[in-house]
């Protein structure tokens, strides 16, 4: 039996904006969507939240669900029911956003609709990276808001700070309104990170246990903002109930956002130095391997996760003891080992904490500390695909350049 519980028009909601409302919410069922310049029915099947097959006319899979990006006008709706079909798609959700949404950014999904004129990379704007492809990324948002939480409202106005880097801190924020931009400060001038909508957090699960922790990026309204103040209390006191090696799991996941935002900045100041580090260092564990399915933390030596990229070693993170390297079976963040390798120095060593423990705290934890981690871990993955990004339009600058030298060269000879 099925049941209608979400609908709307795709020109309202962009398709990754319906994802992210089914996702987090855990939805069974199938997306339906239709489109007035095509006969075919567009379908998205979902299990528990995760995207796990689609249908576009003849294509299906994660191609179909790819394409359906391209549907940007018509309507959808949501059914509630069982799904049988068998599971074609096992990309983390959110990494099918962000590839749909480049995909179609760079031409290389048909984009149905009436004839445009336009072409090119839609979103790109003058100004550099820090202006450009950015703004077609989706929001990161979260579940509906549990105001059982929340003990307070704070409202903000467009460009208005709400916090700012390096400053100390301890508030914890989800957003019951608008869309929040995460900027780090560069010599460059300010550069976006990611950005937050409806349902997402400001602020850090690790302070729960840290007072007064330091802020590593600014957070400004990037439209008419209204946050609730969660109950620091209440989440302290539950964050307080998990095991030592949950909790350290929780601050190397922060630590790796903070690396990785930091890395992206590297980049565009054009001061990444993955080359160099990479000479003195062996590598562990390779992109794509299927040779790790643990989860390892680091008791001596430093690790580095590296991405392969057709421009060349893209550089997430710098990873110190107590902080973990491998897959976490119940969070995706992008990283090892499919999607990057991890290089080590010659003194790394590591231990195996026990899995199905961190696993079982993290399935008993709360809805809203669940909805924090997994906010944190979504996090991760879009502040790596913005660093990816980066290091693409650098290396595209760094060839136009050449190229415009070398005519000059020819001119003058």
């Amino acid at each position: 039996m099925s049941r209608v519980v979400l609908s709307g028009s795709i020109e309202f909601l962009t398709l990754g904006d319906v994802i992210q409302v089914i996702g987090p919410n855990g939805g069974t069922g199938i997306l339906h969507i239709k489109s007035k310049y095509t006969p075919d029915l567009g379908q998205i099947f979902f299990d528990k939240g995760n995207v796990i097959h689609a249908v576009a006319g003849e294509k299906k899979g994660l191609q179909a669900a790819y394409a359906l990006f391209g549907w940007t006008e018509g309507d959808f709706e949501f059914s509630e029911e069982e799904v049988t079909v068998t599971r074609t798609i096992n990309e983390n959700r959110m990494a099918v956003i962000l590839d749909g949404t480049r995909m179609l950014d760079d031409g290389q999904i048909e984009r149905l609709g009436p004839v445009s004129m336009e072409s090119g990379i839609a979103g790109v704007q003058d100004g550099g990276p820090a202006s450009g492809r950015q703004g077609s990324y989706p929001v990161i948002k979260g579940p509906l808001v549990d105001y059982m939480y929340v003990v307070g409202e704070d409202e903000f106005s467009e460009g208005q700070v709400i916090v700012e880097e390096n400053r100390h801190g301890s508030w914890n924020w989800t957003i019951l309104e608008g869309i929040v931009d995460v900027i780090k400060e560069t010599n460059r001038g300010p550069v976006k990170i990611y950005r937050l909508g409806d349902g997402a957090f400001l602020g850090s699960i690790d302070s729960l246990s840290f007072q007064g922790r330091s802020r590593n990026a600014t957070a400004v309204a990037s439209s008419s903002v209204q946050l609730g103040v969660l109950d620091g209390q209440r989440l302290t006191n539950e964050y307080n109930t998990l095991s030592s090696p949950f909790k350290k799991m929780v601050k190397s996941l922060e630590n790796r956002l903070r690396e990785v935002s930091e890395k992206a900045v590297a980049i565009y100041t054009s001061e990444d130095n993955a080359n160099e580090i990479l000479k003195d260092v062996k590598l562990v564990i390779r992109q794509s391997s299927s040779e790790l399915s643990q989860v390892y933390t680091i008791e001596e030596g430093e690790a580095y996760i590296v991405q392969h990229t057709d421009s060349g070693y893209l550089l997430l993170a710098h990873l110190m003891k107590g902080d973990f390297i491998g897959k976490l079976p119940f969070l995706d963040i992008g990283h090892e080992p499919l999607s990057a390798s991890v290089f080590a120095t010659k003194n790394f060593k590591v231990e195996k904490p026990n899995i199905q423990e961190l696993k079982g705290e993290y399935d008993n934890l709360t809805p809203m500390l669940k909805s924090m981690l997994d906010n944190l871990a979504t996090s991760i993955m879009v502040a790596t695909h913005v660093a990816f990004d980066f290091q693409k339009m650098g290396v595209t600058e760094s060839k136009k350049a050449k190229k415009a030298s070398g005519k000059k060269r020819k001119k003058k000879g």
